[in-house]
C-alpha cells in the first residue's frame, strides 16, 4: 500500500512538472513563442526563451511593432530561491549635490509660479520677473574642473554569500580605476566604492562594473551606466518593504526592489531617446538617474529629512514608498501581477517630478451651457494626442510638448511644473474655411474658456478689432467652460480672425518661459484654462471647434514663435458651390447597416453650369466632440443619379470616442471641378457602432 502511494505521488509530481508554464508571446506574423519570459520596455520587449537565461544577456529583443499580444503567467519555479549570490550595482551617488526647487515654487491668485522660501532670496514683487537673482545663492551646477565624488553602491541581492570580486570605473567607456574587493559579501549586505573625478561639461557617462567568476542569479545588474547630465532622483523606502520584495523575482529578472525600480529609470531614458518629433528629431536629450536610495526605519521622518536645514531639497525629485504597511510595520510581498509586469504609472509620475503635467486635464465632458443643437448632447473634448505617457499610463512615448520642454530645460533645476504652457506664439490666427477650403468671410466668432468666469463688472478690451472680456481672478481655475464668451469677433474677407493677446500678470521662470499677454490670458500651470471652445456662426448655422493649448505649445517649440495659424473647416458651402441635396435621411437596417437617402437639389436656374451636379458625397461623423476633434470622414463618392447609399457601420476610423458614439451622416452635392455644396446633416437616432 505504501509503495503504491509513493508511485502515485511520483506520477503526480511528474505530471505537475509537465504542466510547468510561463509567458506566451504572439507576433504579428503568426509566430507564437510559448514558455518564455517577457519584459515590457515600451518600444520593445525583452524576451528570455528559458528560465535559466533570465537575468542574463541571453535574450531576444522584439520591436513592439512586431508584437500582436503577450500574456504573462508564471509558475512557482519563477520565484524559487536559487542558492546563489547576486551582486548588483544598485545606484551611483554624486556629491556634492545640486539644489533643486521642489517645494519652493509658490502660486498666487493669478496662477503665477514664484520662487519662495528656504535660502531663495525674497525680492518682493520683483521675484516674479527676476528668478535668476532669487536663486543666486544656490548651487545649481558644477564648474568645469570642480572635484566631485562618485560613489557606487553594490549589494548582494542573492541567497548565498558572494566571494571577493573585482570592479572597475569607466567614464565614456574609458577605464579610470580598477581594483578588487577582498571580502565576502553576505545576503543583502552592501559595500560602496568612491571615485574622485574632475567635472567636465557635456554629455558624459559613468559606468561601474563588478567582475566575478562565481555563478550568480543574474549578471545584467553587474554593471550600471549613468548619464552624468541626468536629473538626480532620490528613492525613499522602508527597509521592511525592501526585504519583502527580496522574497520574489520581478519582471526585471532578479529578486530585488532596487533592480526593479532602477530599471524603470532605464525605461524612462529609453522612451526619452525614442520620443522623436518634428521639434525633437533626435529625441529628448534629458535623462534621469538614481542618485540615492534612503533605506528608512521611519519613512515619514526620512521624507521630512530630505529637506536640508536651509529649506532646500538637494535632488531633482524622486519617489517615496509609503502606505499602511509602513505605518503598521507589516510588509507583504507584491502580487504576482504587480511585480511581474512593468509599473507604467511610475514613468508617468516621475514625469511630474520633471515638471510635466497631466495632459488628461484637457479632456472635458462638457456642460449644460454648451450643447449640440441637433441632439442636446454636451459639446465634449478629448485631448488631441492621448496616446502619450503623460496622458495615459502605459508603454507610450512622451509627447512633443514634453520633448520640447525637457530639451529646453535639461540643465535646469527641477521644481517648476507646467511652465511650458507659457510657450505661446506672439500672433495667433484662426482661418475659418468652408467645405472647399475657401475662407468664410463675415462669420461671427465667439470663444469660451474653461477654468474661468467672465467678470460682468469689468469693461471689455479690444485688440486688432477683436473684443476680449476680463475674467474673475480669484485663484480658482477648477471651473467649467465659461457661460459667456471671453473673445468675440468677426472674420475678415479671407476668413481670418486674429486672436487678441489678453492682458496677464506677467511672470518668468528659471526655465526660461515668460507668461506674456496671449489669447489664453492668465493660463495656469495645471492647464484647466488650456481649453477654449470656438463657436462659428454664419447662415444661421452654428458649428463648434476646440482650441487646445497643446497645439499652440507645439507650434512654439517647432519654431513658430512669431505667427501661428489654425485652420478650422466648417461644413458651409462656397459662393460657387452647387445647390445642396434635400431631405437627407438615415435609417437603420439591421445591426451594422444604415441606409442614407436624399433627394436631388432643387432646380432654381435652368442650364446653369454652377448648379450642375456631377455626383454626391456621403459623410459620417462620430461622437459629441467638435468638428476639428472628430471631423467628418467620407464613406462614399457616387454618381449624379444616386439617391441612396448603405453604410457599413463596422468601418470607421479607430479613434477614441470617449464621451459619445452618436452617429451623424451628411451628403453634399459635387459640382464641376469637384466643388462641393454645404453638407446637409442628419442624426441617426439610435447610437450604434
Amino acid at each position: 500500500m505504501k509503495r503504491s502511494f509513493t508511485i502515485a505521488l511520483l506520477v503526480f509530481q511528474l505530471i505537475l512538472a509537465g504542466l510547468a508554464f510561463a509567458d506566451t508571446l504572439e507576433l504579428k506574423d503568426g509566430t507564437i513563442i510559448k514558455d518564455c519570459y517577457v519584459r515590457d520596455e515600451g518600444v520593445d520587449l525583452v524576451v528570455w526563451k528559458k528560465l535559466a537565461d533570465v537575468g542574463t544577456p541571453n535574450y531576444v529583443v522584439y520591436p513592439r511593432s512586431k508584437v500582436k499580444q503577450f500574456h504573462i503567467q508564471r509558475d512557482e519555479a519563477w520565484d524559487k530561491h536559487p542558492n546563489l549570490p547576486d551582486l548588483s550595482v544598485t545606484f551611483i551617488e554624486i556629491n556634492p549635490k545640486l539644489a533643486g526647487l521642489h517645494g519652493r515654487v509658490d502660486y498666487d491668485k493669478w496662477g503665477r509660479p514664484i520662487l519662495k522660501g528656504g535660502s531663495i532670496l525674497d525680492l518682493g514683487e520683483e521675484t516674479a520677473m527676476r528668478p535668476e537673482d532669487a536663486v543666486k545663492n544656490l548651487k545649481l551646477k558644477y564648474s568645469p574642473g570642480e572635484e566631485i565624488t562618485l560613489t557606487a553602491h553594490v549589494k548582494n541581492l542573492g541567497f548565498a554569500t558572494a566571494k571577493p570580486f573585482g570592479y572597475s570605473w569607466l567614464i565614456d567607456g574609458k577605464e579610470l580605476k580598477s581594483g578588487v574587493y577582498g571580502k565576502p559579501l553576505k545576503e543583502m549586505e552592501e559595500v560602496t566604492f568612491p571615485l574622485k573625478w574632475k567635472w567636465q561639461d557635456g554629455f558624459h557617462k559613468v559606468t561601474f562594473s563588478i567582475k566575478t567568476d562565481q555563478p550568480q542569479i543574474a549578471t545584467i545588474n553587474d554593471s550600471a551606466t549613468d548619464p552624468l547630465w541626468a536629473f538626480a532622483f532620490t528613492f525613499t523606502v522602508a527597509k521592511g518593504r525592501v526585504e519583502a520584495w527580496h522574497q520574489n523575482r520581478t519582471a526585471y529578472g532578479t529578486f530585488s526592489f532596487e533592480d526593479y525600480y532602477r530599471w524603470h529609470l532605464d525605461i524612462m531614458n529609453k522612451l526619452f531617446e525614442a520620443s522623436k518629433f518634428p521639434s525633437s528629431p533626435e529625441g529628448i536629450k534629458a535623462r534621469v538617474r538614481l542618485d540615492r536610495i534612503v533605506y528608512a526605519d521611519d519613512v515619514e521622518k526620512a521624507i521630512a529629512n530630505l529637506v536640508a536645514p536651509d529649506g532646500i531639497r538637494y535632488d531633482q525629485g524622486g519617489w517615496n514608498w509609503i502606505d499602511d504597511q509602513d505605518r503598521n510595520k507589516k510588509w507583504e510581498s507584491p502580487s504576482k501581477e504587480w511585480r511581474n509586469a512593468t509599473e507604467w504609472s511610475l514613468p508617468h509620475e516621475l514625469g511630474h517630478q520633471l515638471g510635466l503635467t497631466d495632459w488628461y486635464v484637457l479632456d472635458y465632458g462638457g456642460d449644460e451651457n454648451h450643447v449640440w443643437p441637433d441632439t442636446g448632447e454636451k459639446v465634449a473634448h478629448f485631448q488631441n494626442h492621448p496616446v502619450q505617457m503623460m496622458h495615459w499610463h502605459g508603454p507610450h512615448l512622451y509627447g512633443e510638448v514634453d520633448a520640447g520642454y525637457l530639451n529646453m530645460t535639461w540643465d535646469k533645476p527641477r521644481g517648476h511644473f507646467g511652465d511650458f504652457y507659457f510657450a505661446i506664439p506672439e500672433n495667433n490666427y484662426l482661418r475659418i474655411v468652408d467645405i472647399n477650403g475657401l475662407g468664410v468671410a463675415g462669420a461671427k466668432v465667439e470663444i469660451f474658456q474653461r477654468g474661468c468666469v467672465v467678470d460682468k463688472g469689468a469693461e471689455p478690451g479690444e485688440d486688432h478689432g477683436v473684443k476680449y472680456y476680463p475674467v474673475v481672478e480669484d485663484g480658482n481655475f477648477d471651473l467649467p467652460l465659461s457661460k459667456d464668451p471671453v473673445i468675440v469677433g468677426e472674420t475678415n474677407e479671407d476668413g481670418i480672425i486674429r486672436l487678441p493677446n489678453r492682458p496677464v500678470k506677467e511672470v518668468r521662470t528659471l526655465n526660461g518661459f515668460h507668461r506674456k499677454p496671449n489669447p489664453f490670458g492668465n493660463i495656469n500651470v495645471v492647464g484647466q484654462r488650456g481649453d477654449m471652445l470656438v463657436k462659428v456662426a454664419k447662415y444661421g448655422r452654428p458649428v463648434y471647434f476646440w482650441l487646445e493649448i497643446y497645439d499652440f505649445n507645439v507650434a512654439w517649440f517647432r519654431g513658430q514663435k512669431d505667427n501661428f495659424t489654425i485652420v478650422l473647416k466648417t461644413p458651409y458651402g462656397s459662393t460657387s458651390s452647387p445647390l445642396p441635396p434635400r431631405s437627407v435621411k438615415a435609417e437603420q437596417e439591421g445591426e451594422n447597416r444604415v441606409r442614407i437617402s436624399w433627394s436631388a437639389p432643387e432646380i432654381v436656374r435652368e442650364q446653369q453650369y454652377l448648379d450642375r451636379p456631377i455626383g454626391y458625397r456621403v459623410y459620417r461623423r462620430l461622437g459629441s466632440d467638435c468638428l476639428n476633434d472628430r471631423p467628418w470622414f467620407p464613406v462614399a463618392t457616387l454618381g449624379p443619379e444616386a439617391r441612396e447609399f448603405v453604410v457599413d457601420m463596422t468601418q470607421y476610423p479607430e479613434d477614441i470616442y470617449w464621451f459619445s458614439k452618436t452617429n451623424r451622416f451628411a451628403v453634399s452635392t459635387i459640382g464641376e471641378l469637384s466643388v462641393e455644396s454645404e453638407l446637409v446633416e442628419t442624426v441617426l437616432q439610435q447610437n450604434t457602432k
